[in-house]
Parts: structure tokens; sequence; C-alpha cells
């Protein structure tokens, strides 16, 4: 049997008694039984008080090594622009670059083809 608050009846494993004497004082230890339990109850919420001070000061309190954080988001934020600045004017000078090495290209493919001989179809150059 259970009751509310999941505590379960066990003694005898939860069967009753046949005999109405023994059944009543079955009845009457469960509940000489619930004083225990309500102090055991009692002495594991004292423990639990004694904590709280402590875990609350840890939740509320901030956190050591943030303000280190902080600073070392700002200093990655400030690398990573250098980085970006340092990037940039070599972007501008490859397209030139690239430009002048597809103009090279086609001049290398048509030597190499006039140089072996193969015929390829109009409009492939």
């Amino acid at each position: 049997m259970q009751g509310e608050g999941n505590i379960k009846y066990t003694y005898n494993n939860g069967l009753m008694a046949k005999d109405p004497e023994t059944a009543a004082m079955n009845f009457l230890r469960a509940l000489e039984k619930l004083l225990g339990f309500v102090k055991q109850e009692q002495e594991k919420i004292a423990e639990i008080q004694k904590d709280l001070p402590i875990l609350q000061e840890v939740v509320n309190g901030t956190w050591s090594k943030e303000s280190r954080l902080s600073e070392l988001k700002t200093e990655l934020a400030s690398v990573e622009r250098k980085i970006q600045l340092s990037i940039t004017p070599e972007t501008k000078e490859e397209p030139n670059e690239q430009a002048e090495k597809q103009k090279e290209a086609p001049d290398n493919s048509e030597n190499i083809i006039r140089t072996k001989g193969v015929h390829l179809p109009r409009g492939v150059l």
C-alpha cells in the first residue's frame, strides 16, 4: 500500500493482518514509526540549511576570472583586426597578379598547341 508523499506501508509485505487486533496494532506501530521518519527528515533539512548560505554565496558571487576573460576577449578582437588589416592589402594585389597570369595562360596554351601540332576544333581557344 502507498499513501501520500510516496510513503509505503511495507510491514508484512504490505498485506494487512486478518486478525483485527493485529491489524490495529500494525497501524499503531506504523504511526509510531512516523515520528522517527519526521525526525530524520528534520535532520536532513537542518544539514541542508547549514550549507544554504555558502551555496547562495557561490551562486550570487562573481566569477574571479571574469575580468581577465573580458581583457582576453578585447585583446583577441584587436589581434583579429590586425590580421584582417594585414591580409586586406595582399588580396587587392592578388587579383592584378591573377589577371596577368590569365593573360599569359592563353599564350602558353597556344604555344603548346603550335609546338605539339595538336588540332582542336574551332572555338576551343
